[in-house]
């Protein structure tokens, strides 16, 4: 979403008349609304602009009405009854001296009363702002409103005083319950943002003169509140905490955050200049929240990323890399990433190619993704090779083969540390019972207590439960350690509901550790 250019007089939008213009002394008036519908005890608003006339004038009031009008026809004929009555309004300003051909723009908020009945075929709303200006024609301007049910109103916000009620510690001068209950909202933003837009101006307020704490959890919960929701002047908020003075680090974070979250509604620009900043850190968040927090796909956003991984920091470049998961679809991007661990000296960069090719075959990129773990597997970094193991898991079934290859390969790396996470994630292998004898293997004959155990684990996925449990049976013959005896829990589980399973976690639910023994129960739930 982009930023709206200036709205044209079309729907939504009303201006004076030339007659109206003419008597008016040259004033001009219009009247925009934010959204087209409203709902009982919600909020509607908009914008009001004023234009000075020919000479010095004064205004006296400003305000906005809500207007009700109900026709209804006369059962005797004639001219139909109709009733119009006032069920809202605010003075928007008062007082204020217009310079000839000066221009000022006011907002306006209106609560609808919770008894306003919805627009029918005989009831109508619409929203007037008259101006009284002393000597001239008071300009004026009306722009219809529909009203609709509450639960049927897209565009529905609650007044500031029902945002209270549900968060009442936004009223406390405690630090701690304020920053706990705009954290609440943060997270109701998730769902329900839009019913709180009422609430910006408060968490904008708290962005500009809170504390460190208040300012960064107001930040966070502003940029959830107005997320596809932004408007030029939220724009300008997030400029000017940006440019607050002596700003700590994790507040900056969370306003990089902020603007990669509004990309695509008009802070590309912003995200540019973070992206070419001087401090690494910050081209790194920025980066992460590339991937993280924006859009995944916006103009722009591609380019940036080529852009930032070829940047100086490997970090920087690692974390553009997984931004790219986003353009999995894109043969050019993919390529790029394969040819990218070739050329790049950086382990972490080359373990950051291995996980964004990991779900490429879902695009038709499978082939290339293989090719490149098993270019790789024998790489001399152990964290490219501990990056391979830990994304094998995603290949297609079709691929047995050869992830059976690569498996064998990990199993018997010369790093435990590669072999331990190989053996984990046959957790995830479920798709893969022929691979069983490998990880058995690894099982009995691994010179790593630890990758034996997570082995065990690893076996409960591919094994056929009767098969499984003799297996673990012999195991328990053993008199095997602790940590054993957790993973063979552990493995059980995944099979509690068959016969052989329930008899050998009811034996060690007796276990003399009672560790082990409630461990084991709770397993059978």
């Amino acid at each position: 979403m982009s930023l709206r250019a200036p709205r044209g007089f079309g729907a939504g939008e009303t201006r004076m008349g030339l007659l109206d213009s003419m008597f008016g002394g040259g004033t001009n008036l219009t009247l925009t609304l934010d959204r087209p519908t409203g709902s009982p005890g919600g909020v509607i608003g908009g914008a009001i602009t004023l234009t000075g006339g020919k000479k010095p004038l004064k205004l006296t009031t400003l305000r906005a009405h809500l207007i009700y009008v109900s026709v209804h026809s006369n059962p005797e004929g004639g001219l139909p009854d109709i009733q119009t009555r006032v069920v809202g309004e605010q003075t928007v300003a008062a007082g204020i001296d217009l310079a000839p051909g000066s221009s000022h723009a006011f907002t306006f908020r209106i609560t609808l009363p919770y008894d306003t009945l919805p627009t029918a075929h005989n009831v109508t709303y619409r929203v007037q702002a008259v101006a009284d200006i002393p000597g001239v024609k008071d300009p004026a301007a009306e722009v219809d409103l529909k009203v609709v049910d509450a639960d049927v109103d897209a565009h529905r916000t609650i007044p500031l005083q029902e945002i209270y009620a549900r968060f009442p510690g936004l009223q406390s001068p405690d630090p701690t319950q304020l920053c706990r209950a705009m954290n609440d909202l943060f997270l109701e933003c998730y769902s329900n943002g839009g019913q709180f837009m009422e609430a910006e101006p408060l968490l904008a307020h708290h962005m500009r003169t809170g504390s460190v704490e208040v300012r960064r959890q107001a930040l966070q919960a502003w940029a959830n509140l107005v997320d596809n929701r932004v408007q030029p002047q939220h724009l300008q908020s997030l400029y000017a905490v940006a440019n607050v003075p002596g700003l700590d680090q994790e507040t900056f974070d969370e306003v990089i955050r902020s603007a990669c979250k509004f990309a695509e509604e008009g802070a590309f620009a912003m995200v540019q200049q973070l992206a070419t900043y001087a401090d690494p850190h910050v081209r790194r968040v920025t980066a992460e929240s590339l991937r993280f927090h924006a859009a995944s796909r916006f103009q722009g956003k591609r380019e940036l990323l080529i852009q930032m991984i070829r940047d100086a920091d490997p970090q920087v470049r690692a974390a553009a890399v997984m931004a790219f998961g986003d353009f999995r679809d894109d043969q050019q991007v993919m390529y790029g990433v394969a040819n990218q661990i070739d050329s790049d000296p950086s382990p972490e960069v080359q373990a950051a190619c291995i996980g964004t090719l990991s779900l490429a075959h879902h695009h038709g990129l499978g082939e290339l993704t293989l090719a490149v773990y098993e270019k790789h597997v024998a790489n001399p970094n152990e964290r490219v090779r501990q990056e391979i193991a830990e994304n094998l898991h995603w290949q297609p079934e079709a691929a047995a083969q050869r992830i059976w290859g690569l498996a064998q390969r990990l199993l018997s790396d010369s790093s435990e540390s590669v072999r331990r996470a190989m053996a984990f994630q046959f957790c995830n292998m479920e798709r893969f019972p022929q691979l069983l004898p490998l990880i058995q293997h690894a099982a009995e004959n691994d010179p790593s207590a630890e990758v034996r155990r997570e082995a065990l684990r690893g076996m409960a996925r591919i094994s056929p439960p009767q098969q499984l449990i003799a297996y673990y049976q012999s195991k328990l013959n053993q008199n095997p350690d602790t940590e054993t005896l957790w993973a063979i829990i552990s493995g059980l589980r995944d099979h509690n509901t068959t016969r052989e399973a329930k008899a050998l976690l009811t034996r060690l639910g007796q276990h003399p550790d009672q560790d082990i023994a409630n461990a084991a129960r709770d397993a059978m739930s």
